[in-house]
C-alpha cells in the first residue's frame, strides 16, 4: 500500500476515534463497540431495541459535510524509452518514410571453388 494512503487512513481512523473517547460515560452508545471478535460473535441483549435508540440518536444528531475530492478524469500517460538517432543507427536501423525500420543484413556468400 501506498504510504501516503496509509498515512491518510490512519489519520482518518484517529479522527473517528476522537468523539467516542471525547464522550462522557453518561453519553454512552446504543450499540456497544467491541474491542475483539470474540465480541462480535457474543449475542446483544436487547438488540431490536437497542437498534432503534441508536437510530434515534442518529436522527438527533446535525448533519456533517464530509468533503470528498472528485477527480472527472486522470489520464496516466506513460512515455516509452526512446533510443538516440546514434543509437539507431549503430544497431541497424534506417529512418524510413518518417520511421525507424530494421534495415536487411546484406548476406556474406561464400564460395566454394573445387
Amino acid at each position: 500500500m501506498d504510504p501516503k494512503t496509509t498515512a491518510l487512513l490512519g489519520a482518518a481512523a484517529a479522527l473517528t476515534a476522537l468523539p467516542a473517547l471525547a464522550a462522557p460515560a453518561s453519553q454512552a452508545s446504543a450499540v456497544p463497540v467491541a474491542a475483539s471478535y470474540s465480541e462480535l460473535l457474543t449475542p446483544i441483549p436487547n438488540a431490536v431495541e437497542r437498534l432503534k435508540l441508536a437510530d434515534a440518536e442518529w436522527q438527533t444528531q446535525q448533519p456533517r459535510l464530509i468533503e470528498a475530492q472528485y477527480v472527472a478524469h486522470h489520464h496516466h500517460h506513460h512515455h516509452q524509452p526512446r533510443h538516440s538517432r546514434r543509437w539507431y543507427l549503430r544497431n541497424g536501423y534506417a529512418w524510413t518514410n518518417g520511421a525507424w525500420v530494421l534495415r536487411p543484413r546484406a548476406h556474406h556468400h561464400h564460395h566454394n571453388n573445387y
